[in-house]
Parts: C-alpha cells; structure tokens; sequence
C-alpha cells in the first residue's frame, strides 16, 4: 500500500495527465517520423549524386563537394529535430517513471518525488533538454559519419579515374581545383579538415542510449530538484 505521508497526484488529475501523455507520445512519434524522413533523404542524396557524378566523364568532380554540403545541410535539419524527440522522451521519461510506474507498483520505502514540479516547469517554461552541438555530434555518430566518409572516397575515385588515371601525384593533386576559382591546395585542405573535424566530433559524442539513460533525471526523482537535467 502506498504510504500516506507521501504526496500523491489528486485523482481529478489521472485524466489530464493520461490525455497528456497521449499528445506527448503523439509528438514524439511525429518528430521521429521527421527524423527517419531527414536520414532517408540524405541517403538518398548521397546515392543519386554518386550515380549521376560517374554517369559521364564531362560531370565534374566538385558536384560530390556540392553533395557534401548538402549533406550538412541535412544535418542541421536532423539535429533539430532531434532535439524536439529528446524533448518529448523526457516528458515522456517523467511521466512513466513518476506517475505510472508508481501508480502500478507504489514504493513506500522510495523519497518524496518531485516530477510534478519538474513537468509543471517544463511546461510553464518549455526548454530543450539537449544542445544544439550535443545533437549535431550525436546524429553524425549515428549516421552522417559513414555518408561523409563514403561520398569522399567516391570524389576521391571521381578524381583518380576521369578523364584517365594520372600520371603522377602532381597531376592527381592538380584535379582538386575548381575550375580557376578555387585553387586545388585549398579545396584538399578544406576536404581534409572536415573530414577530421566530423570524425572528432562523432568521436567524442556520447551514444543516443547514454544520452537517454536518464541517470540524472532519475535522481531528481529522488528528491534533487536543483539538478534538472536530462542525460
């Protein structure tokens, strides 16, 4: 039996916070859909460019370097909407392990908890629980490494076999330049520092489970209210 010192939600508010959790899990569902959305159009992209590149020796090599930017493009886009899925997993997190979870299995031996004024805050004053940084290192973990490193292999190959093969390392490195506009020195090092800083960045991310473990959250439920945070 619960213990009846611990404060309990009223039972006039089972059905709001039933209704919404339901509108929670809604949106939730809506942004990962959009999420899915940005990663497949992405792939998309990163194939079609690849097709359309090796189509024809007359296409030239920087239109993988026009994909490269479109791809993070893509990126941004996805990190924001990460950021409203974290968003909503953490209402979410609250109500499930603060009332739902309490309300099938009470713990009298457990502190007073403090979810209630966590998701009145939340909801008064809405913020993102993840950074933008946060989530552009996660979703290049997750995803946009790999598409990096393969739409660069094939620029690299792009170069290496059209219009033949060259004859020397001068020549190969003379092929990274844009027309006359940008010399090929500039174009190799640009290429070479974002390729690095995306694998440092995707290398020092933590992974979406760690980020979503709610380690901390767990212990504003027991009873550290100063600590809001999620992950």
């Amino acid at each position: 039996m619960p213990d009846p010192a611990r404060p309990t939600v009223p039972t006039d508010l089972a059905t709001p916070l039933a209704h919404l959790y339901r509108g929670e899990m809604h949106r939730m569902t809506v942004w990962r859909q959009r999420l899915d959305i940005t990663a497949n159009w992405a792939v998309l992209l990163t194939f079609g460019l690849t097709t359309f590149t090796f189509g024809s020796r007359e296409i030239p090599h920087y239109t993988l370097l026009l994909g490269l930017a479109l791809i993070g493009i893509s990126l941004l886009l996805e990190a924001r909407r990460y950021r409203h899925l974290y968003h909503s997993k953490y209402r979410l997190h609250l109500l499930e392990v603060g009332y739902f979870a309490e309300l099938l299995d009470p713990s009298p031996g457990n502190p007073p908890q403090v979810w209630p004024s966590l998701l009145a805050e939340d909801l008064r004053r809405a913020r993102f629980e993840v950074g933008w940084f946060a989530a552009i290192r996660l979703r290049l973990r997750r995803n946009y490494l790999l598409l990096i490193y393969f739409i660069t292999s094939v620029w690299l190959v792009k170069l290496f076999i059209h219009p033949q093969s060259p004859a020397s390392a001068a020549e190969f490195l003379s092929r990274f330049a844009v027309e006359e506009l940008i010399p090929s020195w500039f174009v190799a090092v640009t290429a070479v520092g974002f390729v690095l800083v995306a694998t440092l960045l995707a290398a020092t991310s933590p992974a979406a489970e760690e980020l979503e473990r709610w380690e901390t959250c767990r212990l504003t439920f027991a009873g550290d209210s100063t600590t809001k945070k999620a992950g």
